[in-house]
């Protein structure tokens, strides 16, 4: 280990100052650029000014004004003629030909504002510029670098040689060469240093010859092989005396070069050399020595030098009684020397940075580089050597305690810089010295209360450094108990080996909660003052947050399992209540921070709690407390003179609806969810529907439309639910099937959530009447009643009870003036059309059905219904022709609207045309057409309906078509005569039809 230190001490006297002459090469360089650039600004600038004052000058020198031609002439002097104009051009006055008033200088393009001569100066660097620079780097190191290696290669060997253990040269006579030669290099540095070509090296031999005469008188007593004393006390005075008269003649040249070389060169000859730890006094003697120059001569970086010098040499000293250990460190002999030699590095160096005044910016940066190097070398030397580690605790408590109490000295505020370092270096040392002795909740209990001491001392004493580090300390102690205490118990719950509550754990929490919350929100207000710097006010602000996140933590410890989302909604809550009562908005944030994290534990935790307190479920009562104080919260979860808004559409939200209805939207959905996991399937739907009305009935009475519009949600989730589990639930033989027991409660619901928003129109939101929320409720109870026929009666009736269904919306319709309800029987009326066609019509077997199943029967009476809805249908059609919208679509609903007699009366015929054909044997059909074709014929003279008079007109004409086509080659001939005669008879009886009522057919068309 030795030879890698020689080795690298090597490299560093050879390498060092080539890197260092680079550094200063290049500075030099980009100094000379930039007064480069300046001159070419300064020269530009006097060259702009030169032709500023030349165009002064030309104006200057020229007239006001024009002469007058009309001056007479002086006495005795003869006018002159004008001259003659030109015989081709006109004659133009002379005053404008001699000088105008105005005259127009011709442009002419300016000089450039650099000369030739000076571009050619200001050039690039040239070759003989690099010539030059390679020059001035050879001079440099010829003139000054190479007399101080020499200097330094020289001492360097006197010193190993007054440590060889030479046989023909005792230690009297090393000791003689050493001061000899000593003597010889500082006669010649001040002889030399007179002249002006030598000065340079004659101040290296100076250092050198300081250096050396040090290093021989601490060899008088510390070097074996040159030892002459046999007192060290005598050896010390003789070293204190040297160091003296050294510090006082080097301090003549007032070179800080000259005395940084004769301390490193002394320095350096200790290290090489030393047999015992009072060796290390002669580094001290050194390090008092250098603090007096630097105070003396504001040379401040020498100071960060003899900081390394010294706790180097001491760990030179100690790395080989530490090695030889091996790693198992156990007290040494000189254990208590080598630590008082350290805390008096300590001390002489943190007195010098007490005692300076700095001058500038930087020097002060430098002595703030000092001081933090001068602790933390005293540590990481303490640790080095230390053999007790349960005094680390001590040792850090003692040290920062020092530091502390040394920035709050008198001397020390005299400059804010040293009491900002000292403050903070002592309030660091004391946070990390608790780790040291103490862990766990006791470590979190400890920087807790130094967190909060730091605090309230910075409040009461007005010193902004510790209120910024009680500040910062909080939320170390914040990250420990997280870090620390709550992932213990993290770790012992992820497995669910260890679900319990940990009550001393919450109870710091709580404790941490409510002291984070008094120093944002009570101290930072008591004295406002204080904190007027956005930085301490963002730092309080965080203190906040950081305690909502202890409480946050300190719930989820104390309720574990699903009673942590229960306490984190009661916390929102309260925050939210006192954020309304203290108009606290980062209250109210965190009120919904803990909300959000309450509705993902519930969907994460609570929906699988499964566990029965007295026969209900955790699950259960968990999450209806949750909703309950979701719903609560809601009320205040936003600032009400919160300006901000969510535009949707072209609505405008405040920032309040869309905060609370979130809170609410969540809540109801949790409700959803819980029904869905608690009750049977069919019973589901009930829930939800039971669950809309509530939120409907409530939406109307507070005016709320979020409400409003979490019950329609529910009606449509419910109606959704009925087509995948209430259908396809039939009951056991006879029982009442759970489809008409829960489809019939639904339907009545859907009516009466039509009837409510019906008579609350006036107060319905713009949204609600434009997507129409009573017509949609209505719907929804019309397709769950058809829908609950199609499933609970025989299939073969489906098609009679919707007709019937379609008649008594028409009856609805009539009565009440409401034509959603004729759209609706018109929409039932078509469903009657399919399910005919689809099912009674399809030819299920080739056995005739029971006479309660008969084709006659069911498609008869679903005719027979059909028809009985005209004389309703007539008194809804409106035959007024208002503009049509665009769109073939929209125009035929819009006619079957106003003529929906027409839709009915054609699904009737059509029905009971294709009946006939199917039911009646073959060669009665077209008697039987024929029949069908009289009687609608009759019907529409009666009703006076020209439609109906045309479709009775075509069943004639489709009989006679048959009669040609079908009925003359394939009936018999019993059959056959009876067709023509019935149909002719038919036929007749219309013709005389038209010709008696032709007047009238005539109005009609």
């Amino acid at each position: 280990m030795d030879i890698v230190f020689y080795v690298s001490l090597l490299l560093f006297v050879l390498f060092g100052p080539w890197i260092l002459v680079w550094r200063m090469n290049r500075g030099r360089k980009q100094n000379r650029e930039e007064d480069q650039s300046r001159w070419r600004e300064l020269t530009n600038r006097v060259l702009a000014l030169e032709l500023a004052l030349k165009e002064l000058r030309s104006r200057a020198a020229l007239p006001s004004g024009p002469k007058p031609l009309t001056k007479e002439a002086p006495v005795g002097e003869p006018r002159p003629a004008p001259p003659r104009a030109a015989p081709a051009g006109p004659t133009q006055p002379e005053a404008e030909t001699l000088v105008s008033p105005n005259p127009v200088q011709q442009p002419t393009t300016p000089p450039p504002l650099i000369s030739s001569s000076a571009a050619a100066s200001i050039r690039l660097p040239s070759l003989a510029q690099h010539l030059k620079s390679s020059l001035d780097l050879e001079e440099t190191l010829g003139t000054n670098w190479l007399n101080k290696l020499g200097i330094a290669i020289l001492v360097l060997g006197v010193a190993f040689f007054l440590a060889y253990q030479l046989k023909t040269l005792g230690p009297a006579g090393k000791v003689l060469v050493g001061y000899a030669v000593g003597g010889l290099l500082l006669g010649a540095g001040v002889w030399f240093e007179r002249h002006d070509l030598y000065r340079i090296l004659a101040r290296a031999g100076v250092g050198g010859g300081w250096a050396l005469l040090f290093f021989t008188t601490y060899a008088l007593y510390h070097v074996p092989a040159a030892q002459v004393l046999t007192s060290q006390l005598t050896d010390l005075v003789l070293m204190l005396a040297v160091a003296t008269v050294m510090v006082w003649h080097t301090l003549r040249y007032r070179s800080q070069v000259v005395t940084g070389l004769a301390f490193l060169l002394a320095f350096l000859t200790v290290t090489v050399s030393h047999s015992n730890v009072y060796s290390l006094s002669a580094g001290a003697l050194l390090a008092a020595g250098l603090v007096v120059i630097v105070g003396r001569m504001q040379w401040f970086e020498m100071e960060i030098f003899g900081i390394l010098a010294s706790y180097l040499n001491h760990y030179l000293w100690l790395r080989p009684i530490i090695e030889s250990m091996g790693g198992h460190r156990h007290p040494f002999p000189e254990f208590a020397a080598s630590a008082g030699i350290l805390a008096l590095y300590w001390l002489v160096f943190r007195v010098s940075y007490l005692l300076r005044q700095p001058q500038g910016e930087r020097q002060e940066r430098i002595s703030t580089v000092a001081a933090l190097l001068n602790t933390i070398l005293l540590l990481l030397l303490f640790k080095y050597q230390s053999a007790h580690p349960e005094w680390a605790f001590w040792a850090l408590l003692t040290i920062g305690a020092i530091e502390t109490a040394l920035g709050q000295l008198p001397v020390t505020r005299r400059r804010r810089s040293a009491v900002i370092v000292l403050s903070t270096v002592g309030t660091v040392l004391l946070v990390v010295a608790f780790p040291f002795r103490y862990s766990g909740m006791r470590l979190s209990v400890f920087w807790l209360l130094e967190a909060e001491a730091l605090l309230l001392i910075g409040v009461w004493t007005g010193e902004i450094v510790f209120r910024r580090l009680g500040a910062v300390a909080t939320l170390f102690a914040a990250g420990h108990m997280i870090s620390v205490d709550a992932a213990r118990v993290y770790g012992m719950r992820m497995d669910d080996a260890d679900l319990r509550s940990h009550p001393r754990v919450a109870a710091l929490f709580a404790v941490a909660a409510i002291v984070f919350y008094t120093n944002a929100h009570w101290v930072s207000r008591r004295w406002s003052g204080l904190f007027e710097h956005e930085f301490d006010r963002r730092l309080m602000a965080r203190l906040s947050y950081a305690g909502a996140f202890m409480a946050f933590t300190g719930a989820w410890i104390f309720l574990p399992e699903a009673w942590s989302a229960v306490a984190w909604a009661a916390l929102g809550l309260g925050l939210a209540l006192a954020r309304r009562r203290w108009t606290l908005a980062d209250l109210g944030y965190q009120a919904n921070l803990l909300a959000a994290g309450t509705v993902v534990r519930a969907l994460s935790i609570n929906l699988n709690a499964a566990t029965k307190f007295h026969g209900v479920t955790q699950r259960l009562i968990s999450i209806v407390l949750v909703t309950a104080l979701l719903y609560i919260t809601s009320r205040w979860s936003w600032a009400a003179e919160d300006g901000r808004g969510l535009t949707f559409g072209t609505h405008l939200f405040s920032a309040r609806q869309v905060v609370g209805g979130a809170y609410t939207w969540t809540a109801s959905f949790l409700l959803a969810l819980v029904t869905w996991y608690e009750l049977r399937p069919v019973g589901v739907a009930v829930a939800w529907m039971v669950g809309g009305l509530i939120l409907l009935e409530a939406g109307l009475s507070r005016k709320s439309l979020q409400l409003r519009l979490q019950g329609y949600a529910a009606f449509a989730a419910s109606f959704l639910r009925i087509w995948f589990v209430n259908l396809n639930a039939s009951g056991s033989p006879g029982e009442i099937s759970p489809r008409f027991y829960t489809l019939v409660p639904l339907t009545l619901a859907f009516f009466y959530a039509y009837w409510r928003l019906h008579e609350a129109g006036d107060h319905l939101r713009e949204l609600e009447r434009k997507y129409r929320a009573a017509d949609f409720c209505c719907w929804l109870g019309t397709i769950t009643l058809a829908a609950l026929m199609r499933f609970e009666l025989p299939a073969d009736w489906v098609a009679t009870a919707w007709a019937a269904l379609a008649l008594a919306l028409l009856a609805v319709a009539w009565r009440s003036g409401r034509r959603l309800f004729l759209h609706q029987a018109l929409l039932v009326g078509a469903g009657v059309l399919m399910r005919t066609v689809l099912h009674n019509f399809y030819e299920r077997s080739y056995f005739p059905a029971p006479v309660l199943e008969s084709r006659w029967l069911c498609v008869g009476t679903a005719v027979a219904l059909l028809f009985l809805s005209l004389p309703i249908l007539f008194q809804l059609r409106r035959k007024g022709m208002a503009e049509l919208p665009e769109g073939i679509f929209f125009r035929v609903l819009i006619v079957l609207g106003r003529r929906p007699e027409q839709v009915f009366f054609f699904i009737a015929l059509t029905l009971l045309t294709v009946l006939l054909a199917l039911e009646m044997r073959h060669g009665m059909v077209t008697l039987s057409w024929g029949v069908e074709g009289v009687a609608v014929f009759l019907l529409a003279l009666w009703l006076s309906e020209r439609s109906f008079r045309l479709s009775g007109l075509g069943l004639l004409l489709l009989c006679v078509g048959k009669i040609i086509v079908v009925d003359v080659w394939r009936l018999n001939p019993r059959d056959r005569y009876l067709t023509f005669i019935v149909l002719g008879i038919a036929l007749l009886l219309v013709s005389y039809l038209y010709t008696r009522n032709r007047e009238t057919l005539r109005q009609y068309l």
